[in-house]
């Protein structure tokens, strides 16, 4: 992103943090897209002067109010700058692993091969927050890299009755769409609508699964997700087997690893159906989370290399990546920990992972799965029922079944205090 001063059709650009000598990166002007070479001896944060195409014409910027007498200088358009140029993506997709079956459009796949860390913010959603849950509306995660770019927008889709009736267990869909902006990028329901979907996770919800989170006997039990590339093609929670355009997908193992929060993701490895995956990951969380120690902990979720004989087994190694629900580290992050079920996570892949952009896509689709399964109950730290107060302390974990552990205080002891 620059701030640009404009003299006729010449802008001053400021060299995006990610790009040095040599390079080019993309910056729209009036709505065209320019490529833009940087010269030998600048780098990031230093500005160059670039020339805009002839029809474009400056756009004015509302500029601060001034005082009188004051000389006051020409307009300052914005040019939005691309956070991940495609000649970037094509050298870093190069020179990572490649996808035996490539599903996911060029664009996507470059960014997930140029980029090891990420941060996804969840939204407060105002009505959610004001009815303390009993108004619940579909969750949107806004996803940037270590730099602060803003690579996508994670949109809930789902169906109104049944989110507000089953959530956090609904079936909905996660559309991942593409933004790639070097600045934050703010746009309403419907605009988010009108963005390229770079890949979509599905999940099946408890109306096609009625115990789901409950303790795991059977496949019917056990939480998951599909993931698409593109969109899902397929009504909301509708996936029961793989699709040809299906990448990965995440399941529970057995007994959901006991007393250990468990995901394991498989990976397109071949076309076909079913016999198209091979293990990919596991994902495994701590023993106690959420509650009230979510106001002074984080909680990682270790990602590790899983292979057939591993699948029901413990492995809590973290060679892959660690997924990482952040502690409120301000006031304003305690009060929303508090009374909001917007979280904030970050997804660092670990060096040499040697992962390709469609596996990372599984792992990014799990973290998503990851907070509805252990993050989205409204009202976690406390609530009221009847005259009692309820303190959840932190949760715990047996074979597929959150057991929280609270306080009960009775507000109508006959010793007026309660317990």
């Amino acid at each position: 992103v620059a701030l640009l001063s404009s003299l006729k059709a010449m802008y001053a650009v400021q060299i995006p943090e990610t790009v040095s000598a040599g390079q080019q990166f993309t910056v729209n002007v009036g709505g065209q897209l320019m490529s833009v070479p940087v010269p030998a001896g600048y780098g990031p944060g230093m500005t160059i002067n670039v020339q805009a195409p002839p029809q474009v014409a400056p756009t004015p910027v509302m500029g601060a109010p001034v005082a009188p007498m004051q000389a006051v200088g020409p307009p300052m358009p914005v040019v939005a700058g691309v956070a991940i140029t495609p000649d970037a993506a094509k050298e870093a997709y190069t020179n990572t692993a490649g996808d035996k079956v490539k599903l996911i459009d060029s664009a996507t796949a470059g960014i997930l091969a140029t980029v090891d860390d990420f941060t996804i913010r969840q939204r407060v959603k105002f009505w959610e927050a004001l009815s303390q849950g009993c108004f619940e509306q579909s969750n949107t995660y806004d996803v940037f890299d270590a730099h602060g770019n803003h690579l996508f927008i994670v949109q809930e889709q789902s169906d109104d009755c049944e989110r507000c009736c089953c959530a956090p267990y609904h079936s909905l869909q996660a559309r991942f769409k593409l933004v790639n902006s070097t600045q934050r990028v703010w746009k309403t329901r419907g605009e988010i609508e009108t963005l390229p979907t770079a890949f979509t996770a599905d999940r099946v919800g408890c109306c096609a699964k009625p115990c789901l989170g409950c303790f795991i006997c059977t496949d019917d039990c056990k939480d998951g997700l599909w993931v698409h590339a593109g969109d899902a093609q397929v009504p909301t929670g509708t996936t029961f087997a793989p699709l040809e355009h299906t990448v990965g997908y995440a399941t529970q193992p057995s007994c959901g690893g006991f007393f250990v929060p468990t995901v394991n993701l498989m990976h397109r490895d071949r076309p076909g159906g079913a016999e198209g995956f091979e293990p990919l990951a596991k994902v495994e969380g701590p023993c106690c989370w959420g509650g009230c120690s979510e106001l002074c902990f984080s909680s990682e979720f270790l990602v590790s290399t899983m292979g057939r004989e591993t699948e029901n087994a413990k492995l809590q190694l973290g060679d892959l990546a660690v997924i990482t629900k952040q502690r409120p580290r301000d006031c304003g992050s305690f009060a929303k920990e508090m009374f909001t079920d917007s979280d904030i996570f970050t997804m660092a892949f670990k060096p040499g992972h040697n992962l390709s952009p469609q596996q990372k896509a599984t792992m990014m689709a799990s973290l998503i799965l990851t907070d509805y399964m252990f993050f989205e109950n409204d009202n976690g730290m406390c609530y009221c029922e009847g005259s009692k107060l309820h303190i959840t302390l932190c949760n715990t974990y047996c074979c597929g079944h959150t057991c929280p552990c609270k306080v009960v205080l009775d507000g109508n002891n006959n010793n007026g205090g309660g317990g």
